[in-house]
């Protein structure tokens, strides 16, 4: 068990890490939308803790999203005028603040999520127009530690949070999951690149927070009536759709920059 925590999710983060490298900041802060925290840490908390404490905590982890968001656009509005460290710290205050207002809160799935999508459509309304793109050229030349340090990460969280998540309830883990460490990693990465690069990244990551909030509702919803294989299978093909369906306004969004 311990060795598939280690690996897991550190694996998932190294091929999104790679397809930024490949394709640009867009591409990779899409993919990091991806629930590649919360859904290794909700499957190893359905093995240890039990399939209810995962499905509430995957409540948690849909609420966190607004979090997360509260976090990127935080760090894209400051980063036009701050250097990263600032950028961070101010972005992690907003993560902080937001995280702290839902811990009261107590929405069934349904509506948690119907509070996220209508949360990230205004969030994405506002976030910086790019001036500039950054040039492929450019995001494929990060250092090689830069991905080593993303998936030592990763590691640290998953093992982290499935071992304290007994102590904290499945609410907090939930939103603890959804703590923007990997988001982090890549903007800042990005934000060497200038600010244009890191705002591409931010908003890329808001946008396939859709795939995660569909993949997180889908899990709470099934997970005690059917079952972990069928629960996560049918998550991640839910996720999937919307996530090829995000893709489209990625590439709009490149193309508009671009003229």
């Amino acid at each position: 068990m311990l060795f598939f925590k280690i690996t897991l999710a550190p694996v998932l983060i190294a091929l999104v890490s790679l397809a930024g490298r490949r394709w640009g900041p867009s591409v990779a802060g899409w993919l990091l939308g991806l629930p590649l925290n919360s859904g290794p840490i909700l499957f190893f908390l359905m093995l240890e803790q039990g399939p209810r404490f995962a499905a509430d905590a995957a409540r948690g982890s849909l609420l966190g999203i607004l979090a997360w968001a509260a976090f990127c656009v935080t760090y894209a509005l400051s980063c036009v005028r701050t250097a990263w460290w600032w950028s961070t710290l101010i972005g992690w205050a907003a993560y902080f603040v937001v995280a702290a207002l839902l811990l009261p809160v107590r929405l069934i799935a349904v509506w948690a999520f119907a509070l996220v999508t209508l949360v990230l459509i205004a969030i994405l309304l506002l976030f910086p127009k790019t001036l500039q793109a950054a040039s492929l050229a450019e995001t494929s030349g990060q250092p090689k530690p830069d991905l080593w340090l993303r998936m030592a990460t990763a590691s640290i969280m998953v093992v982290m949070l499935t071992g304290v998540a007994k102590m904290l309830g499945p609410t907090r883990s939930g939103i603890l999951s959804a703590f923007p460490a990997y988001t982090t990693i890549l903007a800042v990465f990005s934000h060497r690149h200038g600010a244009a690069s890191a705002i591409r990244t931010l908003k890329g990551v808001t946008v396939g927070l859709y795939t995660a909030a569909v993949f997180l509702l889908v899990v709470s919803l099934s997970l005690t009536r059917l079952g972990g294989a069928v629960s996560f299978a049918l998550a991640s093909g839910a996720g999937l759709v919307v996530q090829m369906g995000s893709l489209l306004y990625v590439r709009r969004s490149a193309l508009e920059i671009q003229k």
